[in-house]
This record gives structure tokens, C-alpha cells and sequence, in this order.
């Protein structure tokens, strides 16, 4: 094309300069929403029955530790995956019921979604580990930090291999992996021999154990919320 005829249409079709183009912008700023704001308006879409599910394992927690006798501590600590197996359901509903391509056309994303609603459980059951581990230390005769650490390591290590699960199952299927993880998990506080296990001098090796455990689920909360942003982004 001849570039005078090209210089002719761009200035017969170029389109007007913006008038008061930042005064408008600033009329329509977009609100910004912080993190502990988007955290409870995460918690609303926790369905209802997990926060009821963790509450019964509690209850359950107590009256197993208080009708047990104080060397069964195994009993009451092989529950705590119940606790990690609600969460870890509650952060891949959406990929379960095959929704997850829905929720990433949202505006927030949802990598920083699913992190918050994994944090929320995970600090509303690290509250009632917390209340429980005192309680069940004095019926037990121990002290406060070891039944904690009895208690918080087999939730973590469920904790850890359930989004493991779930990252590299769809639907179902990594509810159900998830599941059977968290029954080994039970089976494992079962088979153990509490009475040399469950004792001070085997402490060092439950906190190497939490330590341990503590870093794979934060290593997996991050994955999994990595793989949301991927997602979203391809």
C-alpha cells in the first residue's frame, strides 16, 4: 500500500486523544482486599460439615482419652488423621468434582484460594489440638509438649501425603488414596509398640519425626497451591 494513502487513513480513522483519562481511573479504583480479610471470606466456603467433622473427632479424642488407660495414648494420638483427612478433602473439592476449571476463571487466584482455606482448617485444628493436648496430657499423666507432639505428627504426615495424593489423582480417586493414607497413618499408631514408643526417652525421635513432617506438609501446601497458579496461567 502506498504510504501516503496509509498516512491518510491513520489520520482519518486515528482514534481522539483520552480526555481526563486518570480522573476517571481514579473514580473506578478497584478495592483492594487484604490477606486477612480474603482469609475469612475464604472460610465461607468451607462446607459446614467439615468444621462439624473436626469438632466430633475432638469430642471423640476426649472421651477415648479420658475412658483409656494412660498408656493407650496411641489410641487417642491414631485419631488425629481423621482431623488431616477433613482438611485435605475440603482443599480439593473443586478438583474432585471436576470444577477446578470453573473456579480458575475467577478473578482472585486460585492457588491463593485453596491456600487459605488449608490454612484456616489447619489453624482451626492446630486450636483444637492445642485445647486437647493438655487435657489428655493430665488424664495420661504427661506433660503438655509431648502429648502435643504425640498428637500433631501423625496429623501432619496424614496432612502431607493426602495433597501428595491429590495432586497426582483427579477426583475421587485421590479422595479415596487420601483415605487409605490416612487408614495406614491409624493402622501405623495401631501396630507400633506404645509402651516403648510412647515414652520420654523415645522424644527426640518424635521430633525429628515432626520436624520432618512439618516440612513436608508445608512443602506440599505450597505444590499444591503452585499447581493452581499453573493452571490458571496455561
Amino acid at each position: 500500500m502506498d504510504q501516503k494513502l496509509k498516512k491518510e487513513l491513520f489520520s482519518a480513522f486515528e482514534a481522539p486523544k483520552p480526555v481526563k483519562k486518570d480522573a476517571f481511573l481514579r473514580t473506578h479504583r478497584r478495592r483492594e482486599m487484604g490477606s486477612v480479610r480474603w482469609l475469612l471470606t475464604q472460610v465461607g466456603y468451607i462446607r459446614w460439615y467439615i468444621w462439624l467433622g473436626s469438632v466430633g473427632v475432638f469430642l471423640l479424642m476426649l472421651i477415648l482419652g479420658r475412658t483409656a488407660a494412660p498408656k493407650d495414648f496411641w489410641a487417642v494420638s491414631s485419631l488425629t488423621p481423621l482431623l488431616a483427612l477433613l482438611a485435605v478433602s475440603e482443599g480439593s473439592r473443586a478438583r474432585r468434582h471436576g470444577m477446578d476449571e470453573l473456579e480458575l476463571a475467577c478473578r482472585m487466584p486460585m492457588g491463593t484460594a485453596v491456600l487459605a482455606r488449608l490454612t484456616a482448617l489447619g489453624l482451626f485444628d492446630l486450636v483444637l489440638l492445642g485445647a486437647a493436648a493438655p487435657v489428655l496430657g493430665s488424664w495420661a499423666g504427661r506433660r503438655t509438649l509431648e502429648a502435643g507432639v504425640y498428637l500433631l505428627t501423625p496429623y501432619l504426615l496424614t496432612a502431607a501425603l493426602g495433597m501428595e495424593l491429590n495432586r497426582r489423582f483427579r477426583g475421587a480417586a485421590g479422595l479415596m488414596y487420601s483415605a487409605v493414607a490416612a487408614g495406614a497413618v491409624y493402622a501405623l499408631g495401631n501396630w507400633l509398640p506404645g509402651d516403648r514408643l510412647y515414652r520420654v526417652e523415645a522424644l527426640p525421635l518424635w521430633w525429628g519425626a515432626l520436624v520432618l513432617t512439618l516440612a513436608a506438609a508445608v512443602f506440599e501446601t505450597h505444590k499444591t497451591a503452585e499447581r493452581k497458579e499453573i493452571l490458571q496461567w496455561s
